[in-house]
């Protein structure tokens, strides 16, 4: 099974967290971005055969595109399954969120068993 994942998140910290948490739970990183720019143009230097598994999603984003727009342009392009990662908890958000058909929903602060959980099902639903 392929278990690389690419995240965007614009916070640093998180994201550097997040990583080192899924390596420490036995996932890939393939790379990460901060912002819908600069996961576009990442994720467009792969091959189709190198493309990560799957896409952990921040939905708050810098700029003009929020991590549910991002996402919905990204498995347009990439069919690469999304994991949404997010304090968010509106009704309005997880609406949108759950249009975009994601492979799952994580709400932070989490857990590293909440973590592996929702990205080993993602990853065994995208096989």
């Amino acid at each position: 099974m392929d278990n690389t994942i690419f995240i965007v998140e614009d916070n640093p910290v998180i994201n550097d967290l997040i990583s080192w948490r899924l390596t420490e739970l036995g996932f890939q990183i393939k790379d990460s971005a901060g912002d819908f720019e600069t996961a576009m143009e990442k994720l467009s230097q792969y091959g189709p055969e190198e493309l990560p598994a799957l896409v952990l999603m921040d939905i708050n984003l810098p700029g003009d595109t929020d991590g549910i727009m991002a996402a919905t342009e990204i498995q347009k392009r990439y069919q690469i399954p999304i994991v949404y990662i997010s304090s968010l908890m509106d009704d309005a958000v997880i609406e949108r969120a759950r249009q975009t058909r994601p492979r799952g929903y994580i709400v932070k602060p989490f857990t590293d068993n909440q973590l592996k959980a929702t990205v080993e099902m993602a990853l065994q639903k995208s096989e």
